[in-house]
């Protein structure tokens, strides 16, 4: 099973896309944290952790798709 985790702190709409994913009905544990230890990330860009791996966009739109893919 694919994990999912975002950051509470991260201000680029991700709270926006986690309640979208969770919506869907995946497969998949979606998850908010307080903080993920991604803290230069979490200032400049919109991202999430999919399996210990750091998924960035320049907007919360293209991370959407992004982690969309990645699920599907």
């Amino acid at each position: 099973m694919k994990k999912i985790y975002f950051c509470k702190e991260n201000e680029f709409d991700t709270k926006k896309i986690y309640k979208q994913l969770k919506s869907l009905d995946l497969n998949v544990k979606i998850k908010r944290k307080d903080c993920i230890g991604e803290c230069k990330t979490c200032k400049h860009s919109p991202f999430s952790v999919i399996n210990g791996k750091v998924i960035k966009c320049d907007t919360a739109k293209e991370l959407y798709k992004k982690i969309y893919k990645k699920v599907n």
